[in-house]
């Protein structure tokens, strides 16, 4: 079995600096690795996520491809989504669907940053009573 000690995304994306200038201004992001075709940025609470330049000839061709900007969501957990939207709102982020409660256990909204990839912001909450027993418990 492989047992993963930690997990991070990386998109291929066609603007580094646009990637870089938006997770580290709006979301709370440092920049760890900064180099001409690949940053990897961190939060001070230890998520990750990396951005790479396409068509890289040091990259197998499957790590080539930009991405197309659909079938992924990079969901980011918060304390308070409501701070969070309004956060997003001060700063005329792309907001691609408003602040809402969800009867699964969740408080979210979704903004789109400057390379097509959605963010979906999440604040957890107990669920309604029909999704309770959805969730395992250990």
């Amino acid at each position: 079995m492989i047992e993963p000690k930690s997990s991070f995304p990386v998109f291929i994306v066609k603007d580094l600096d646009a990637a870089k200038s938006f997770y580290t201004q709006n979301l709370g992001f440092d920049v760890v690795f900064s180099g001409d075709w690949y940053i990897h940025l961190v939060t001070k609470s230890g998520v990750q996520v990396g951005f790479m330049l396409p068509d890289q000839p040091t990259q197998p061709p499957v790590f080539q491809k930009p991405y197309s900007g659909e079938g992924v969501i990079f969901s980011l957990e918060v304390e308070d989504a409501d701070a969070a939207f309004a956060m997003a709102n001060s700063k005329s982020l792309d907001i691609a669907l408003a602040l809402r409660s969800e009867d699964w256990g969740q408080r979210h909204f979704c903004i789109q940053d400057p390379n097509g990839i959605y963010l979906d912001i999440v604040q957890s909450f107990e669920p309604t009573e029909e999704y309770q027993s959805d969730y395992v418990s250990e």
